[in-house]
């Protein structure tokens, strides 16, 4: 049960708690307010996108970590599997990357229709040389489902004729009872924006990633790149249920950029005929604007757009960090996650009751104004109009998720843009000492987040303390190799979340996130499974998966991996996914009979041949040919040392002529020798420099430096520069981006945009682009 929006309604705080608390008590359930009504079943929960399922008393942590909770079945599929799995009508709905679309009954997995629904021929991204997401490109975006009629939407991809060629997008109506295409569906999606004309949108280049929006009868698709190949924009088509394209709007007018990506997190609605959404390097705003005067181009932007009487989009408000020129030379791409709406019923003030969260790849945490994005420039002496920026801490590829219990808290994974990786950072929500709304940090895990980890989902039973867990799917890096399903207690203890419950999933699709619904937790990979965990069940073989401590490339560590009958079995076989991860003779030995409790202990070795994190899969053969696998990672370092650095961009807000800020880089030796420091280039006047190492200065492995940047300008202008380190271990740079009070920035060139020292793509440098997922 949900309740409809209160974005437009102003009411006091106390007065909407005291409501609330009745409805509890009448209804004996939690009711989320937000901008979907009860019918929509959608990515991320709802159409505020926090991930947050209130209603599920039935996932309960002591139920999770008791031991009775794990998989209870696995489904086979045909292609990856990169949406987001939904329940509704009483069928799971699953989507494949081969355009294959299940019904499948979500008590056993198996198929309910009478047979899969073939959309068509998937196309293939190595038709115009893109390595993302390979082999086949079908549906990726995660549906929307109208339960009232029983009838979910997605897009996929295929080709205008053929298996090759030029391709075509379209937008799917089905059946969750039948499987069947609805009457007046597919819709192809194409032609020229309604608020440009000269713009025509290019299917073949174009990526439809943020999942659906079901908002008042129209089903709205955002698209960004594809490898940022030549011609793309960030685009949104509306398509009524009947089957009619109502709206075909670009956000970038003028130049190519802005491509609407979000790491899968669907459009955002927080009310009638409004969506938000954001979008990635191109054609950030350059010059100040107020946010109900958004410019032509709206790259590196969280955006607002409403509804017109005759269907099409007009943005209307919006927010950009002064600095989004310098994030896109940077390729620091601002809100690379997605925009997420906070509950008012729990976030928020009576003067500023509708906040929402941004986070992007500089590391910078945003809190927003959703009745007032912020412009660009708007703050004092031309700062970030915002109600508050945190960090920076690593890079961010995923929107965050929302858990308004305990006093509120908000969890973002960050995966530092490096193969190290990052962490799930975790923030609680507060007041300022002004009463304005505000988040601190509150703790990150002790254990590293690789990129590609998906975005979290919070269940609970309503806003009951102790009641909630946060879902993650794991990922190492982007292979998806080793992938875990993990769930963590919503509250930290001593600055750390707690580790509940994790297991080996196979192969993660990236960023991709667990559905759930009938009392479970459903997870999609990327070998085309679908897996169902849930309770009561009772697993045959239990164990503990294992995490390495950092190891040099050429050199090994050992642990054991002691696994735990839960019934009398014989275990027939042991294998490991990765050559990284090695098993020894295990005892006893095998086959080995085992009676329920009995253990076997298996000695595990890893020995990286890749530097970064790397995950694996230990598979456990029992004699009835049941499979169990168990979970391994670790961290391969480099032999050599390696030179690291964090965040990419040091954003320096408006300062005063006579006033000081600081900002703080990190430069970390990621191998496994000592780094030399030969060379350092510092920033001239009006920044300072303290805690810069000298040449000849050791960077131990594992440990790292930290550079303090002062900015004291005695003048207003334009003074972008960075701080370099050369090293034995490499060379990196950190990119300085201040603004100083009463100065307009100089607009770009159109030459100096193309400059090939500028990375085009959305991607970190050390890393593959975006698109892949």
């Amino acid at each position: 049960m949900r309740l409809v929006s209160t974005r437009w309604m102003r009411v006091p705080r106390q007065a909407v708690h005291v409501a609330f608390v009745a409805l509890l008590a009448v209804c004996g359930a939690l009711a989320l307010a937000t901008g979907a009504s009860a019918a929509i079943v959608t990515g991320g929960s709802e159409d505020l996108r926090t991930g947050w399922y209130p209603e599920s008393s039935s996932i309960t942590p002591q139920q999770v970590s008791g031991g009775s909770f794990g998989q209870m079945w696995s489904a086979n599929v045909e292609g990856q599997v990169y949406a987001q799995p939904l329940v509704a009508n009483g069928t799971l709905l699953v989507a494949t990357e081969l355009n294959k679309v299940y019904g499948l009954d979500p008590a056993t997995g198996a198929l309910k229709w009478a047979k899969p629904l073939n959309l068509g021929t998937p196309w293939n991204p190595a038709d115009i040389g893109c390595a993302d997401l390979t082999p086949s490109i079908g549906v990726t975006s995660t549906p929307v489902i109208d339960s009232s009629t029983g009838i979910a939407y997605m897009t996929h991809k295929t080709y205008a004729s053929g298996t090759s060629g030029p391709a075509k997008w379209f937008m799917d109506a089905v059946s969750m009872s039948t499987g069947q295409e609805q009457p007046g569906f597919p819709v192809e999606l194409s032609g020229s924006a309604q608020n440009a004309p000269g713009r025509s949108f290019s299917p073949t280049t174009q990526l439809q990633r943020p999942g659906l929006l079901l908002l008042e009868g129209v089903v709205y698709a955002a698209f960004g790149a594809h490898c940022d190949r030549e011609p793309w924009q960030g685009w949104i088509f509306g398509v009524s249920t009947v089957g009619k394209v109502t709206a075909r709007y670009v956000d970038n007018t003028t130049e190519e950029g802005a491509g609407i990506w979000q790491s899968g997190s669907g459009l955002t609605s927080d009310g009638p005929g409004t969506i938000l959404f954001t979008t990635g390097n191109g054609g950030g705003p350059s010059e100040p604007a107020p946010g109900n005067k958004p410019p032509a181009n709206l790259g590196e932007s969280v955006v607002r757009v409403n509804v017109q009487p005759d269907g099409s989009l007009k943005p209307v408000d919006f927010f950009a960090p002064f600095n989004a020129p310098t994030l896109d030379l940077h390729d620091a791409d601002f809100a690379s996650g997605g925009v997420t709406g906070l509950p008012s019923e729990f976030f928020g003030t009576a003067a500023l009751p509708h906040l929402a969260v941004a986070d992007g790849k500089q590391g910078y945490v945003y809190l927003l104004n959703r009745d007032s994005l912020g412009g660009v420039s708007q703050g004092s002496g031309g700062s970030d109009n915002v109600i508050q920026r945190l960090g920076p801490r690593g890079g961010v590829w995923s929107r965050p998720g929302i858990w308004p219990g305990d006093g509120g808290y908000i969890y973002i994974p960050t995966s530092g843009g490096s193969p190290e990786g990052g962490n799930l950072d975790v923030y609680k929500y507060g007041l300022s000492g002004s009463g304005a709304p505000s988040l601190s940090f509150a703790g990150s895990s002790t254990d590293a987040f690789g990129q590609g980890s998906g975005a979290p989902v919070i269940t609970s039973s309503g806003t009951t303390s102790g009641s909630a867990l946060v879902w993650i799917i794991w990922a190492a890096n982007r292979t998806g190799s080793g992938g875990q399903l993990r769930a963590y207690d919503p509250v930290p203890v001593n600055g750390h979340p707690v580790l509940r419950f994790s297991a080996s999933i196979g192969t993660a699709s990236n960023y991709s996130v667990p559905g759930v619904g009938a009392s479970k937790i459903f997870v999609g990979t990327r070998e085309g499974k679908v897996i169902a965990f849930g309770s009561p069940v009772t697993p045959p073989l239990s164990g503990t998966p294992l995490s390495f401590p950092a190891t040099t490339l050429g050199e090994s560590k050992q642990k054991t991996l002691t696994l735990t009958a839960g019934e009398a079995l014989t275990v027939t076989g042991l294998t490991s996914s990765s050559s990284q991860f090695t098993l020894g003779n295990s005892t006893p030995a095998l086959p080995a009979k085992l009676t329920s409790g009995q253990t076997i202990s298996v000695p595990v070795t890893f020995a990286p041949t890749q530097t970064g994190l790397v995950g694996g899969t230990i598979t456990a053969t029992t004699g009835t040919g049941e499979q169990v696998q168990f979970a391994v990672s670790g961290t391969g370092q480099a032999v050599a040392a390696k030179l690291e650095s964090s965040p990419p961009v040091l954003s320096f807000q408006a300062t005063a002529i006579g006033e000081e800020r600081e900002e703080t880089a990190t430069f970390s030796n990621a191998g496994g020798q000592p780094l030399t420091i030969e060379e350092v280039q510092l920033p001239a006047a009006p920044f300072g420099v303290s805690g810069a190492p000298k040449a000849g200065t050791q960077i131990q492995p594992g440990s790292s430096i930290t550079v303090t940047v002062t900015f004291d300008p005695t003048s207003a202008g334009v003074f972008d520069s960075a701080l370099v380190l050369r090293t034995s271990g490499g060379e990196r740079e950190v990119g300085i981006s201040p603004r100083s009070a009463r100065y307009r920035r100089a607009r770009r060139s159109r030459r100096a945009k193309a400059s090939p020292s500028r990375s085009r793509s959305s991607r970190p440098k050390s890393g593959p682009p975006k698109a892949n997922g």
